[in-house]
């Protein structure tokens, strides 16, 4: 069977097979607070005690997207009652392969994935990607991987318990290359930030028609559908057979992208300040300068809808919009981060709705940081900023472990970093790159700087007056690599 072409919902027992097969976390997030991520290879001549003990990892603690949306109906209904915080859910645990731990496990050709950029795996895109050398990345990265297994829980001591566990059971048989700390962040009003301080991950394509109900009536979607094809994010799986050899037809995965992304809080937030006096933006209004970078203030509200903040209540954070009323680029630059990874209809809505990736990233902190994003002490102007809220903000150390779900790498992923974000001219000519994600041809130092954004001075849909300024280099990728989530079946079959 293909994969639906159109949001069904996970109640119906048509789909049940489906769901049943289907790791979590690729149809929906899964929610928690806390992660772990264990990179590891395969030992030396211990294919088939791999093949045992990731089938034992599949069958008693991996979780299907059936049990991962059961839980959160049942979170809802304690919530409804007011008994969330007596509510327990059980971890969530997905496995995640290489090219290479396909064939250390000796699958059969046949049941291995096959777009290229997968089987190259990432460090052979970097190239294309502008990607600064793996010499440069974090230590745990240098070594491509076999696999991943993903923990998460409510708690860092539910997940340092598991994954205790689940490496007890794995030692002499897979090596440990890398262990990362997830750690979200959120605002008072329960929304996830990254550590610039921004609500993250608002605008999600949504797959199941439970969600895409939830949105309408809490935010809308007159001017922006989040009603996506599952073909988008799901794929059958090549290795998932029966029990008598034959594919198993409702089996699917999904291609995975994980990026360890460091960024330079400190650095990029006195930007912000330096654009603001730029700009000649007083007191309150010094906000914008940040949100004109990102395309929404700190709360989530959209630079496009409004020249200041709205602060939504829990929940309602704006997501039905388009830039059709902003056919300049004066109120939300085209170079806004979340305008130039989502154009909404800026180029032509049909072909950009075929990038759009199901995002499933966590902040992180190495370094724990001094004062929560929503404590940090207001500042009228650059000196207060610089006396009272710069020596608070981490240097490095901190940032977001991106991931996401494709069902092709180069359509999704890699479009969306070397054909938008690190392109000049998307969507037209002098837009420049992305000043959050954007990255020019690495080196020491770059042999070509990007030409400066022109940042609107006022917000206006006919605003014609702009700065030129240049604001780049905060975000640096620490390691990475490209991976395909598995059916459980595949799993369970090894």
């Amino acid at each position: 069977m293909p994969a639906p072409a159109a949001p069904f919902s996970w109640k119906d027992p048509v789909f049940r097979p489906l769901l049943e097969r289907l790791q979590g976390n690729i149809l929906k997030g899964h929610g928690r607070d806390h992660t772990q991520n264990v990179f590891f290879t395969i030992a030396g001549g211990k294919a088939d005690a791999a093949r045992a003990v990731l089938k034992m990892i599949a069958t008693q603690y991996v979780t299907s997207a059936l049990k991962q949306l059961s839980e959160t109906e049942d979170f809802k209904e304690a919530r409804a009652l007011g008994e969330e915080k007596e509510f327990k859910s059980d971890p969530f645990v997905s496995v995640m392969l290489t090219e290479p731990g396909y064939r250390h496990l000796n699958v059969a050709a046949a049941g291995i994935p096959t777009d290229p950029l997968f089987v190259a795996g990432m460090q052979a895109s970097g190239p294309a990607l502008n990607d600064p050398a793996p010499s440069t990345w974090d230590p745990g990265f240098a070594t491509r991987p076999d696999g991943m297994i993903l923990i998460a829980a409510t708690t860092p001591e539910e997940v340092d318990s598991l994954t205790a566990r689940l490496l007890k059971l794995t030692a002499g048989v897979l090596d440990i290359t890398c262990q990362q700390r997830g750690k979200a962040i959120r605002n008072a009003a329960g929304e996830g930030l990254e550590h610039f301080g921004y609500v993250d991950g608002r605008s999600q394509p949504l797959f199941l028609l439970e969600d895409i109900a939830h949105e309408e009536k809490a935010a809308g979607t007159n001017q922006w559908d989040p009603k996506f094809s599952p073909q988008r994010v799901i794929i059958s799986d090549p290795g998932a057979v029966k029990r008598d050899g034959s594919p198993d037809g409702a089996a699917f995965g999904s291609y995975f992208v994980f990026r360890k992304l460091e960024e330079k809080v400190r650095a990029f937030k006195t930007r912000e300040q330096e654009l603001a006096n730029e700009l000649d933006l007083k007191d309150g209004a010094r906000e914008r300068a940040g949100a004109l970078a990102i395309g929404r203030f700190e709360d989530g509200t959209p630079v496009a809808l409004s020249p200041v903040a709205l602060e939504p209540a829990r929940g309602h954070v704006p997501n039905d919009f388009n830039y059709k009323n902003d056919p300049s680029g004066g109120k939300c630059p085209f170079f806004g981060h979340i305008r130039k990874v989502n154009p909404r209809g800026d180029t032509g809505e049909a072909f950009e709705r075929t990038v759009i990736m199901a995002r499933r990233g966590i902040t992180y902190e190495d370094e724990p940081r001094i004062v929560h994003p929503d404590d940090l002490p207001e500042a009228k102007d650059f000196a207060e900023f610089n006396e009272k809220v710069a020596p608070l903000l981490p240097e490095g150390g901190v940032g977001l472990l991106f991931m996401a779900y494709n069902v092709d790498f180069g359509q999704q992923f890699e479009f969306t970093q070397s054909s938008w974000a690190n392109s000049p001219g998307f969507p037209r000519t002098g837009t420049g790159i992305d000043p959050v994600i954007g990255q020019v041809v690495p080196g020491s130092p770059p042999p070509q700087l990007p030409a400066p954004q022109n940042w609107p001075k006022d917000w206006s849909s006919t605003s014609t007056v702009t700065k030129p300024f240049d604001m780049h280099g905060h975000v640096i990728l620490r390691g990475g690599e490209y991976f395909f989530a598995p059916s459980v079946t595949f799993l369970r079959s090894l």
